[in-house]
């Protein structure tokens, strides 16, 4: 009995297996900026940083990674028919990964790392969405707060004409233990989710 009793306890654990693998449920978030022309952009090129082998610091260094990440995006961009134009596009899409947690404040967080922003894409720390506050002091905040937890995913829109960051998504939770979430699927999942929160702003 007890045998039988040892067997079904190994039996279940091996059914409940894939069941706990696929539950990605990510934490995910977004921010815009109220006065872009969301329904004008037709156009994507991808910042410089997409297509390069620099390493960014707080992201997972994994070319083939990279890879799957920007073919999720490109679906993502393609069902919501954008076009890719390298010459000339409406808004440029730029991704990163957080192996750990991060904290950034505003602009600081954004031109930490050199490698992030190319020289002209984002223009005079003209970032739309996160706007320098002054407080009753008379000195001036350095922007909004964002705590990104390890195993995040990052999208973010760049209006390309004005050089301003127009919107971002970022998905959270995808880890494997204490590591970063390398299955294509979960990644692919997570993106669609990111995108999720643009379809409101579409379909504002």
């Amino acid at each position: 009995m007890k045998k039988l009793k040892k067997a079904l306890v190994v039996l279940l654990a091996f059914v409940a297996t894939p069941i706990l693998a696929q539950n990605t449920n990510y934490r995910v978030e977004s921010d815009k900026d109220l006065s872009a022309p969301f329904s004008k952009y037709k156009t994507f090129a991808w910042a410089q940083q997409v297509n390069s082998a620099q390493s960014l610091a707080y992201a997972v260094n994994d070319a083939i990674f990279k890879t799957a990440i920007r073919d999720a995006v490109a679906h993502e961009l393609a069902a919501r028919e954008y076009k890719m134009d390298s010459q000339n596009p409406d808004i440029l899409v730029n991704f990163r990964v957080f192996d750990q947690p991060v904290e950034m404040t505003g602009y600081e967080g954004y031109f930490r790392d050199a490698n992030y922003w190319g020289a002209n894409e984002v223009r005079n720390n003209n970032l739309g969405l996160i706007t320098r506050t002054h407080n009753t002091t008379g000195t001036t905040d350095r922007g909004k707060q964002y705590y990104f937890d390890k195993g995040t995913v990052m999208i973010q829109l760049v209006d390309a004409k004005k050089g301003v960051v127009v919107w971002q998504g970022y998905a959270s939770g995808l880890t494997d233990g204490n590591a970063f979430d390398k299955n294509t699927d979960h990644v692919t999942k997570a993106v669609h989710q990111i995108f999720r929160e643009y379809d409101l702003v579409l379909n504002n």
